[in-house]
């Protein structure tokens, strides 16, 4: 019988950097490069290094500066002709550090989507829009399992809104405030639509939790429409409250939610309840068009 070893933070490390490596983004002036990283392992492979999680993560966010600085110090030699090759371009400007640092997470696999031994990592990347989306930025997410058979990767689009278009334009929309098995967190709404919940290696949402199951992967969505009004969608198995009340459930069909429960109007400020396990202080900010 063979044993499968749980990825060690060397592992890690290791897929983190090629998810930087293989989804860097050339521009005339810079490189931009994914920020975001949340890296899924199986249940017990997570517990084998729960203990060193935090300073895995520390010292991932570490290695990610470092080696942008090391690619950028090398980008006129051997190492940019290779990763000029890989990305398809004669030259690669230098690679940007995030301003706010890197977002590096590591946890469970809520959902059962991963073997022993393999590792699931969802990279977010804000970056100019492919010509379907009409010139209007986007955030490229890219979700990879990597295992002893190799790495395999989905991409998919998501559209921002762009300055000089009314109601899209960017602004600071809402503030969500909360607490997770994390610690505190808050969250900028800059966009019409936004997604909250659990999240996981094949569920993308802006608002990602770290808490019990009965938070959903998506939960619920928060909307706001061109005459600046709010409203709140369930899309939970467990429900949703607002201010202590519950709002129009999602309808479950056999296997689970069919479809979303109605928008409920959400006041500019709310406390959100998510299936009585996490609270989010909603609070709207002024200068909505």
């Amino acid at each position: 019988m063979v044993t499968v070893k749980a990825p060690s933070g060397r592992d890690i490390w290791k897929a983190v950097r090629e998810e930087l490596l293989l989804n860097l983004y050339a521009l005339p002036f810079s490189t931009l490069a994914p920020t975001v990283y949340h890296v899924y392992l199986h249940a017990e492979d997570f517990e084998a290094i729960e203990g060193v999680a935090a300073a895995v993560v520390e010292q991932t966010r570490q290695a990610l500066t470092a080696e942008v600085e090391r690619l950028n110090r090398g980008m006129n030699g051997r190492v940019k002709t290779i990763m000029a090759r890989l990305l398809e371009r004669d030259q690669l400007a230098p690679i940007e550090l995030p301003p706010q640092g890197w977002e590096v997470n590591i946890r469970p696999d809520p959902d059962g989507e991963l073997s022993r031994g393999q590792l699931g990592i969802v990279s977010t990347l804000a970056m100019p829009a492919p010509v379907e989306y009409g010139g209007t930025p986007t955030t490229r997410i890219v979700r990879s399992v990597v295992g002893a058979a190799g790495r395999t990767a989905t991409v998919t689009h998501t559209p921002q809104p762009a300055a000089g278009m009314g109601a899209a334009s960017i602004r600071d929309r809402a503030r969500l405030a909360y607490s997770d098995d994390n610690g505190p967190h808050e969250f900028v709404m800059r966009k019409d639509t936004i997604a909250v919940g659990r999240g996981g290696s094949a569920v993308w949402v802006d608002v990602q939790v770290v808490t019990t199951a009965r938070v959903s992967r998506e939960h619920l969505r928060i909307r706001l429409d061109a005459d600046g009004r709010f409203f709140v969608q369930d899309v939970s198995l467990w429900g949703t409250t607002v201010d202590d009340v519950p709002i129009p459930p999602a309808v479950k069909g056999a296997e689970g939610v069919a479809q979303p429960g109605p928008e409920h109007p959400l006041p500019p400020r709310a406390r959100i309840g998510l299936a009585g396990a996490i609270t989010i202080q909603f609070e709207a900010l002024g200068g909505q068009s």
